[in-house]
């Protein structure tokens, strides 16, 4: 894995040696690219929250192309671990916040510390239902700015909603097996 573009280009990330029933699904090269072409326009000066975050590649590539803040949650302490590696090889641990927390638990405290975000990115394992549940989350708090963006990441196999509470799907973009489905907040 390495960051695609912007002012950390080129630089090689690290990935975790995981148990066999532990699995993490990075997005493809092709994938991240075809995402940030769509968000070049928001991504500059952006606040990013990555969700379900891994060893951070999106995040940090949000903030090799300009985003002036990128907060990373994920569960595992061990995958945490090399999160922070990979900011400290990339030089932004200092525009970046790590929580190791469930992604719901993560978004009570941000909602209730005011935090608000211009593009959130859920990264959540395929199949799982905490896709939809972290969806239904979001529609509850006040954490998207207005014109905001949450983009979901799933398999093509997994359909999902046009709409959770004020959370209204816009686009489905569609990269082999990966599906990125944007949202916004209505209202």
């Amino acid at each position: 894995m390495r960051v695609i573009a912007g002012i950390a280009k080129g630089k090689e990330l690290r990935f975790p040696k995981l148990s066999k029933d532990k699995r993490l699904r990075p997005l493809t090269g092709r994938a991240k690219e075809a995402l940030f072409n769509i968000l070049a326009a928001k991504n500059p000066g952006a606040r990013f929250l990555d969700l379900f975050a891994g060893t951070g590649s999106v995040g940090i590539e949000a903030l090799s192309r300009g985003a002036n803040l990128a907060i990373f949650v994920e569960f595992d302490r061990k995958i945490v671990q090399t999160l922070r590696e990979n900011l400290a090889i990339t030089g932004f641990s200092d525009r970046a916040e790590v929580y190791c927390l469930d992604v719901i638990k993560a978004l009570k405290v941000i909602d209730k510390a005011k935090g608000k975000f211009d593009i959130v990115f859920i990264g959540a394992p395929y199949g799982s239902p905490a896709l939809e549940e972290t969806l239904k989350a979001i529609a509850v708090t006040e954490i998207i700015d207005r014109d905001g963006v949450i983009v979901a990441e799933h398999s093509i196999r997994n359909k999902i909603s046009n709409s959770y509470g004020k959370l209204i799907k816009s686009r489905d973009c569609e990269y082999g097996d990966t599906v990125l489905s944007f949202y916004s907040a209505e209202g």
